[in-house]
């Protein structure tokens, strides 16, 4: 490691050695690199074995594989059934049901939840419930389900969903509040245990934080604070917490960083086990059982194909993570109801990982490299300190009410909104490399309901990390349906080929983010051939892209041609440094480098072309 280390000070010439570690959200950083020296003194327990961080099962996934468990969202119940069908047939194991308005399927009553699984036989098939609202209607909808259709309750298999606190920040409202509704729970608790114990009662969503921003360190936080809510109060309500923790199913979101994923699901299952230890729970009841969802937050509505890249990515983390189930969701989600080519890639997504790629072959893959295993004590801690926090305040219940969690999910969107607007955190197909002669998508929009507006912090508002510059291309959009074409930028390259295409492109490829077409021109034999060749165009705004030492000769005099010859707004590739005073007086109205807050700029110059 000396070695090393003096090797990499000589390569950062004067640089501090903390310039390589990269900075996570949750305030965490990795390391360059990772050795033995950073691996625990003790190895962590094998799969199967308390803390279960290597897995709840000693065979890890090699035994068949993780479940694909689909989910479903369709505003139509007949189509869900159909879509249900069709996935169970193909290579789904089970479905996952998001049920109610407005934002689930519209399954009322105990008939339309049998309509909607009449192509799901409820003995041999894993049936997951999440509800919208009311925990506890769907519930006893599918056992009124099962009995109506003669399975008995020791076949069923999968969760009814009751997630108090998720309807909570979904919809803001929890009538009679999360003991009362965990006491009705309690008595179903009890004896589901004994006549169907492979029927979960509880569940702990991350749904609702992950949708509106949370980080990786928040949401396993607030994760493990649910569950231990639901221990207590069904302890107040006369279950102990070991037939409580056996009664519970999580179900968390997986984003875009791969490898800190692959560390939080291990984290969690480490958490969750030492929470239910210092309940009382049994090793065995310490066990997690986690299903794993690609993320809604980290996709798009624009070049909506990369989401099969990012969706292949976050299912990959979650089987290595080792979730017992992995839900993929189609690309087109974002846009509306889902076709059936999308849901058939998004089911294909997993087979291959496991039929082709085989990752099921082999348990925790993951376990031993020096790197995931610090990640995963890393995040731990981080989790745990955030969940210490939580419980000081009195308890995830009173975290989502006094609007402690709104506020952080606050500061975290700022954040991450500025990395997104500073290209810092890039979203390809959208802030980086966009295609504006895409061919657009087009899905049936689901509809849309009436919601009573926030009177407080809750309910928590979903939002996808893309949404600012989306609203650019839209805008754009508009302007070519009410004028015929896209706003367009002539962008004036000075200078050889050689010295202005690197910053050319870049500048292209910033004004294609928002919205702007680039018309590139080059090769000009003075600022009034340059001025001419803009008036041709027929372009409005203006950008001069080249080498630096070029500047102070040609912005001054191009700039002032340009605004002779028509032009609303003339921007300047690149820092001005000393030269800005004199660039804005002679009338440049902005500049775009890398850093710089791009979104505002692209408004800014939206604003100057009358793009709304």
């Amino acid at each position: 490691m000396e070695d090393w280390r003096r090797l990499v000070d000589k390569d950062l010439k004067g640089k501090p050695f903390s310039a390589l570690q990269s900075p996570l959200e949750g305030g965490l950083s990795l390391q360059p690199l990772y050795t033995q020296q950073d691996a625990a003194a003790a190895p962590p327990a094998p799969p199967g074995v308390a803390p279960y961080l290597r897995g709840t099962q000693a065979l890890g996934l090699t035994e068949g594989g993780w479940m694909v468990c689909q989910e479903y969202s369709e505003p139509d119940v007949a189509r869900a059934a159909e879509a249900i069908r069709t996935d169970l047939d193909r290579g789904a194991w089970g479905v996952w049901l998001h049920l109610g308005d407005p934002r689930g399927i519209p399954a009322p009553d105990a008939a339309a939840l049998r309509r909607l699984l009449a192509h799901a036989p409820l003995d041999t098939t894993p049936v997951h419930l999440e509800p919208e609202s009311d925990p506890l209607a769907s519930a006893w909808h599918l056992l009124d389900v099962a009995d109506q259709t003669g399975v008995a309750r020791a076949a069923l298999k999968g969760s009814l969903g009751v997630d108090p606190l998720g309807s909570l920040a979904r919809t803001g409202a929890l009538p009679g509040g999360l003991d009362a509704t965990l006491a009705q729970a309690a008595p179903r608790v009890t004896s589901l245990r004994e006549s169907a114990p492979g029927l979960r009662v509880l569940l702990v969503s991350t749904r609702a934080y992950a949708d509106a921003g949370a980080t990786s360190v928040h949401e396993l936080a607030w994760a493990i604070a649910t569950g231990i809510a639901y221990l207590r109060g069904l302890e107040r309500a006369g279950v102990s917490p070991d037939v409580s923790a056996r009664s519970i199913q999580f179900a968390m979101s997986v984003g875009g960083q791969f490898f800190p994923e692959i560390a939080r699901l291990r984290a969690a299952r480490l958490l969750w086990s030492k929470a239910v230890a210092a309940c009382g729970g049994s090793p065995e009841a310490q066990a997690m059982v986690l299903h794993a969802r690609t993320a809604s937050t980290t996709k798009t509505q624009r070049d909506p194909w990369v989401n099969i890249l990012r969706a292949t990515a976050e299912s990959f983390a979650a089987v290595v993570g080792g979730a017992d189930s992995v839900s993929t969701a189609p690309f087109d989600e974002p846009l509306g109801t889902p076709d059936a080519s999308a849901r058939r890639l998004a089911r294909n997504t997993q087979l291959i990982l496991r039929d082709e790629s085989s990752l099921n072959r082999v348990a925790d893959p993951a376990g031993g490299s020096y790197y995931l295993e610090q990640l995963t004590q890393d995040l731990a801690r981080a989790a745990w300190a955030e969940l210490r926090r939580i419980e000081a305040l009195g308890g995830m219940e009173q975290a989502l009410t006094s609007g402690d969690v709104t506020r952080v999910l606050t500061e975290t969107r700022a954040a991450r909104d500025k990395a997104v607007r500073t290209r810092k955190l890039p979203i390809v197909g959208v802030s980086e490399f966009p295609h504006l002669g895409e061919a657009p998508v087009q899905r049936e929009s689901r509809p849309t309901a009436t919601t009573p507006a926030a009177s407080g912090p809750l309910p928590l508002r979903p939002v996808r990390v893309a949404e600012s510059f989306e609203a650019l291309r839209d805008a754009s959009d508009r302007h070519v349906t009410a004028n015929g074409a896209r706003p367009k930028a002539f962008l004036a390259s000075l200078g050889t080929v050689a010295e202005h295409t690197t910053r050319s492109t870049w500048t292209a490829n910033v004004l294609a983010a928002g919205g702007i077409e680039p018309a590139d021109a080059h090769g000009f034999a003075d600022v009034a051939d340059a001025a001419e060749r803009f008036a041709a165009s027929g372009a409005t705004l203006a950008v001069i892209s080249g080498p630096d030492a070029l500047y102070p000769e040609w912005v001054p005099a191009l700039t002032a041609a340009l605004k002779a010859k028509g032009a609303r707004a003339v921007a300047v590739a690149g820092r001005p440094g000393d030269h800005e005073a004199a660039f804005r007086a002679a009338g440049v109205d902005a500049f775009l480098f890398a850093g710089a807050d791009l979104f505002a700029l692209l408004s800014s110059l939206h604003q100057q072309l009358g793009v709304a």
